[in-house]
């Protein structure tokens, strides 16, 4: 009776320990049955132009990160509703997306429902009907971040919307007025060091040409979805380095305007300041 009880006992066990073993295997396999839709890594391993997203939660939620098997949770995105993500992968599975996202400098990286993140959505000037449309969005969407930042380069000088529409067709070669504004500054032609490029992680020279690849614009461009304020700051290094004082745009009788459209990702934003003569 003892050797039947014995023997219960071992069968018993190993049924439980096998049990364990398949909820681990089951766990361990939500790869199974996923689809990659798109990949933005380089064979090297280098990021090669990801899609930008931002956090799209209710404040305070719990919306997590997963490691890469989906075995666990590693961060969890209310904690991080500011940050611009770089997702580079997209995945499917069961009727739902998924995508491996990170930051810049790769300290928070992972797994995460798509609903959970929103891509950035940049709009021309022309696309909105009034001003107030125009100033809203660049007051507020996570992608003009870094417009916000360079504005505050100038807290004196307004942006102008009929300015901002016609930047938004233009990205080099400015006349020096058009219809209602005179002495345009394109600011974001404006060259920069050679060495603020070979700085850039990646960054090949011989790929541009040399005059195109040291524009302001270009910068941002190769710089896309960074802290912005490195960034923002490029704009007055980018005037002291052409021999252009900031301090001139200061001058309220002076009427200075902005014209706006920096779209962070695009290879082309404008940046051009002017003087309203109506």
């Amino acid at each position: 009776m003892k050797k039947f009880w014995g023997i219960l006992l071992t069968i018993t066990i190993l049924a439980v320990v096998g049990m364990s073993k398949v909820a681990v295997s089951a766990k361990a396999s939500w790869i199974t049955g996923t689809k990659t839709l798109w990949t933005l890594v380089d064979s090297n391993g280098d990021v090669n132009q990801p899609s930008l997203y931002s956090t799209n939660i209710t404040p305070g939620k719990n919306a997590y990160i997963w490691n890469y098997r989906h075995t666990k949770r590693i961060h969890n995105l209310k904690n991080y509703p500011n940050t611009t993500w770089y997702a580079v992968r997209g995945i499917s599975k069961n009727r739902h997306f998924y995508y491996r996202i990170g930051n810049y400098n790769k300290t928070i990286k992972g797994l995460v429902w798509s609903g959970y993140v929103k891509k950035y959505v940049q709009k021309a000037p022309r696309e909105f009907k009034t001003a107030a449309q125009f100033t809203h969005y660049i007051q507020t969407d996570p992608s003009q971040k870094l417009t916000r930042a360079v504005l505050k380069k100038f807290p004196n000088v307004p942006v102008s919307f009929a300015l901002s529409k016609y930047a938004g067709q233009r990205f080099d070669l400015f006349p020096t007025s058009i219809d209602g504004f005179t002495d345009i500054v394109p600011i974001s032609t404006l060259k920069l060091p050679a060495a603020d490029f070979t700085a850039i992680p990646n960054y090949y020279s011989s790929v541009y040409t040399k005059s195109f690849s040291q524009q302001l614009q270009w910068y941002w461009a190769l710089t896309l979805g960074q802290p912005v304020g490195p960034r923002a700051d490029k704009v007055v290094e980018a005037m002291q380095f052409n021999g252009i004082d900031p301090a001139q745009f200061d001058d309220a009788t002076a009427n200075w305007k902005i014209g706006v459209n920096l779209n962070d990702g695009s290879s082309f934003s404008t940046f051009i300041l002017a003087k309203q003569t109506d």
